[in-house]
């Protein structure tokens, strides 16, 4: 669970649930910080005065929270899965008071320890933010210290995000050691492991997986067979040709194409070796999903998934409990240290659970927040239109496109994770534009469910907008997958519009009284989309000619925000109204109607 560090004695605990709610802050990849972030903090520091400090990794999830004393703060030292030659991929943000944002030593030399991204002071007067200095890492002298450099002092709410990333971008390329080897020798090398009798293109998508999550591909090996052996997946001969490969090519990783089981997983280690890193499908999945998800929500999802995975798969992460320890009087020793290791397991088992639980209940929570936003939308009569497909088939371009939104759109798989709206109009009446993450082929089970509260935005949707990627070899297998998940979801049976998207790169767009060909990228056939989501929208509503009385302005405000207004005549009896409107609105003003037409 989240808590604040450091010294709370004498804080009042409102004051420290706001500290706590910075955990749930959605602070953008891009961003450095929120003016959110640096006034809740600066509102503590000015009532307690004392400093607070809150470290951020490069998704913007807040990894940590502290309260030091005024003139100093402790600085825990928080561990990465990073290499020593590298940053650490922390930024620390911590208050001063009385005004001065002037980086001390002890920050300075926190920066240098910890290998910072960034060290940011912020003076906080009055308890408001009035200024931030950031140091970022510089040279590497030759008597291995470091250098750094400062920025600022800038306005709280005028911080160069652009500037500042591309500095700790820079910084973490300069402290990288000179030698290009040892640095590529920091990225794991990995083979990719498949078997089906029937697939086209062998470990392709498997492929832009490891891509995605950062992997050098070195080597594939495929089987062709109709299911996985259930010991060791591959044939044990395949397999003893695997690790032939693996001393070949220098592997350092296998990655297999389906979920594995935990039997597999332990047989396959013994074989390949404990030096061998063994990921299955849905571990990359996962492991994709947890660098992607930048939103309190996303994070949750995420960890609910990847705790129910590692549930069952507990039993050989403790098998060196059984060889711990010198040479002990007989096999009763053997024994104790054995027992103890299992001791240790199902206590771990017992704490994974517990935080099963607390993660389904946090699921629950969010599922109700969104049950009451959804009520809320469907009084408004605002109708709702979801974007849903294949990743990586560009749904966060048209997202754009059509919303002139600025969502993260990139040539990858889960560019985009977490659920973005916005409210679009085209001259038919508002709508509310959700874009959901996107679907893959063999989708875990646990990912599913997890994402339950998310994806339900596609069951309750008015109209769903279905993106292809028109130019993929696989387009109809990738439309079956997605067919698939909105079945499970319940959402097969909803208006649909099949968007095929890249038409600028294929020969023969493929059109229909439901199927609209664009390209998303360069804007080739949006005003037909346009057209044809206004007229799907449309058949939700109805048309309608009356008579309202002169003081009939707050239904017509509501017309204009949900519906279609054709002609809207003021009178000397009343308001002659022609629109085209929801059921429910057209209840209304039948009710208070002077005369329908």
């Amino acid at each position: 669970m989240h808590k604040v560090n450091g010294n709370l004695d004498g804080i009042r605990r409102s004051l420290i649930d706001r500290l706590l709610g910075i955990y749930e802050m959605e602070i953008d990849r891009r961003q450095f910080a929120t003016e959110e972030l640096l006034e809740v903090m600066a509102q503590f520091t000015g009532v307690t005065g004392r400093e607070v400090m809150v470290y951020l990794d490069r998704s913007g999830r807040v990894e940590d929270v502290s309260v030091g004393e005024h003139d100093r703060v402790s600085l825990p030292v928080l561990r990465r899965r990073r290499s020593e030659s590298r940053l650490s991929g922390l930024r620390c943000i911590h208050t001063h008071p009385g005004g001065n944002s002037t980086l001390s030593t002890v920050d300075v030399q926190a920066l240098k320890n910890i290998r910072l991204d960034a060290m940011a002071a912020v003076g906080v007067l009055e308890g408001r933010p009035v200024s931030v200095q950031v140091g970022v890492l510089g040279e590497m002298l030759e008597n291995d210290q470091l250098t750094v450099n400062f920025f600022g002092p800038y306005a709280a709410n005028a911080l160069p995000d652009d500037i500042l990333w591309e500095e700790i971008e820079a910084a973490d390329i300069r402290i990288r050691p000179a030698e290009s080897k040892k640095a590529e020798a920091e990225i794991s090398r990995a083979i990719l492991v498949g078997i089906d009798a029937k697939q086209v293109q062998p470990l392709a998508e498997l492929q832009q997986l490891a891509d995605t999550a950062g992997f050098i591909t070195v080597g594939h090996m495929f089987q062709a067979r109709p299911r996985a052996d259930r010991s060791y997946y591959l044939g044990h001969g395949k397999l003893q040709d695997l690790v032939l490969e693996i001393q070949k090519l220098q592997a350092d990783t296998v990655i297999f194409d389906d979920e594995l089981s935990p039997a597999q997983i332990r047989n396959i280690q013994k074989e390949l070796g404990k030096k061998t890193e063994i990921i299955d499908r849905t571990l990359l999945i996962l492991d994709i999903f947890s660098s992607r998800a930048s939103t309190h929500e996303g994070r949750l999802q995420v960890e609910l998934a990847h705790t129910k995975y590692m549930l069952p798969r507990m039993t050989g992460f403790w098998a060196h409990f059984s060889r711990m320890g010198g040479g002990g009087s007989g096999g009763g020793g053997g024994g104790a240290r054995r027992g103890e290791g299992e001791t240790q397991l199902e206590v771990d088992r017992r704490l994974l659970r517990r935080r099963l639980t607390e993660l389904e209940k946090e699921i629950d929570k969010v599922k109700s927040r969104r049950d009451v936003q959804r009520v809320a939308r469907e009084r408004s009569n605002i109708p709702v239109v979801a974007l849903v497909g294949y990743t990586n088939a560009g749904k966060s371009t048209l997202m754009n496109r059509l919303s002139g939104s600025d969502v993260l759109a990139e040539n990858k798989l889960f560019a985009t994770l977490d659920p973005k709206s916005r409210k679009v109009n085209f001259g038919g009446g508002e709508f509310l534009l959700v874009d959901t993450v996107g679907f893959i082929n063999k989708l875990p089970h646990d990912l599913v469910n997890a994402f339950r509260a998310t994806l339900e935005e596609a069951r309750y949707a008015d109209l769903l907008l279905h993106v292809v990627d028109s130019s993929h070899d696989s387009r109809d297998k990738q439309m079956e997958v997605v067919t698939d998940v909105l079945t499970q979801l319940g959402a097969a049976g909803n208006p649909t519009l099949t968007v095929y998207n890249k038409c600028d790169l294929i020969t023969d767009p493929i059109t229909g009284p439901d199927n609209i060909a664009i390209s998303a990228a360069t804007g080739l056939g949006m005003e037909n989309l346009q057209d044809s989501i206004t007229q799907k929208l449309a058949t939700l509503k109805a048309p309608l000619s009356l008579l309202l009385p002169l003081d009939a302005g707050g239904l017509l405000s509501k017309v204009y925000a949900s519906g279609q207004v054709h002609s809207c005549d003021y009178l000397e009896n009343g308001i002659h109204l022609v629109a085209t409107v929801t059921p429910e609105d057209a209840a209304r003003l039948k009710a208070v109607a002077v005369e329908i037409y």
